[in-house]
């Protein structure tokens, strides 16, 4: 069985990512018992550290082109538009997710990408969900959205 390797954020802001290797067919098996098992020993996971939150640079390097050229995709200058909204609009350094903007890329500009399942992207919104669901006053209707 494959070695899994990945990083998971915890609530503690003086933590460093806690590194991950789990034997496992793929990264999403391994990152459930991997959350279980920091929650045992008293962490709070809150992010799995899984390279989807990239920079226009970071884009650029991905996909050997400057971040210029990339700047002007996602403003609409070049291109066939539509380019996926920033995660953190207004910031000064700007986040896009890398599970939205590959699909761009293959769908609208033809380069040649994996098509990679956005599990990990999906497991962070879920650990997100479980922080915030104990504020949350109508939850059965949060959880109705995940209802195709």
């Amino acid at each position: 069985m494959p070695i899994q390797q990945f990083a998971i954020v915890v609530a503690d802001a003086s933590a460093a990512p806690v590194q991950v290797e789990r034997d496992a067919p793929s990264l999403a098996e391994a990152v459930p018992p991997a959350v279980r098992d920091l929650e045992a020993e008293g962490h709070r996971p809150v992010r799995v550290d899984a390279g989807d939150w990239v920079t226009l640079a970071d884009i650029g390097v991905r996909v050997r082109r400057s971040r210029e050229n990339v700047r002007l995709w996602a403003v609409g200058r070049y291109g066939p538009g539509g380019f996926p909204p920033p995660l953190n609009p207004g910031c000064d350094t700007t986040f896009y997710s890398w599970a939205e903007v590959s699909v761009w890329l293959r769908e609208r500009m033809g380069f040649e990408l994996p098509d990679d399942e956005p599990v990990l992207t999906a497991m962070n919104l879920a650990l997100q969900l479980r922080r915030l669901a104990p504020r949350v006053t109508r939850m059965d209707l949060v959880r109705s959205l995940l209802d195709p």
